[in-house]
């Protein structure tokens, strides 16, 4: 089972990247191994504090990708799974399920509202990604004050 965040383009498997399926897990961790070795730029996204194999960050022209592939003994759920991306424009890209780098770059031309593809896209919010139709509309939904 997959989760969108439309303003964060986060593919979450389970609920919030929390999952008992072994198959999400992996997934995951496949989608992070085949970035990489297609040349993506890697590293711990905590420093010390936690190995790469659980948390990493991946960067490759101007595209950032968070991968989060954590094991718990004593949470409510096994296993965390998640790839979160941005572009080169810092807005949220929708991750493709099985990792795609010609999928990556066209990302930037989706609107992660309603899916509309190729289009010219603007920022929602923090970081959401949104067409012309799509862009009033979810920004006529935020609160005057949502940055403050």
């Amino acid at each position: 089972m997959e989760a969108i965040n439309a303003t964060q383009g986060t593919v979450s498997r389970g609920e919030w990247g929390f999952t008992d399926s072994i198959h999400d897990f992996n997934a995951v961790v496949a989608w992070r191994d085949a970035a990489i070795a297609d040349g993506w730029e890697h590293r711990p996204t905590y420093g010390t504090h936690e190995s790469e194999d659980r948390a990493c960050k991946l960067t490759r022209d101007g595209f950032v990708v968070n991968v989060l592939t954590r094991t718990h003994d004593k949470a409510k759920r096994r296993y965390e799974a998640q790839v979160s991306a941005w572009g080169p424009d810092g807005l949220a890209i929708r991750v493709p399920d099985i990792y795609d780098w010609h999928a990556m770059q066209n990302a930037v031309m989706r609107c992660n509202y309603c899916g509309a593809c190729p289009v010219e896209t603007s920022r929602v919010a923090f970081a959401g990604r949104a067409c012309g139709t799509c862009g009033p509309q979810e920004r006529a939904k935020l609160s005057r004050d949502w940055a403050k």
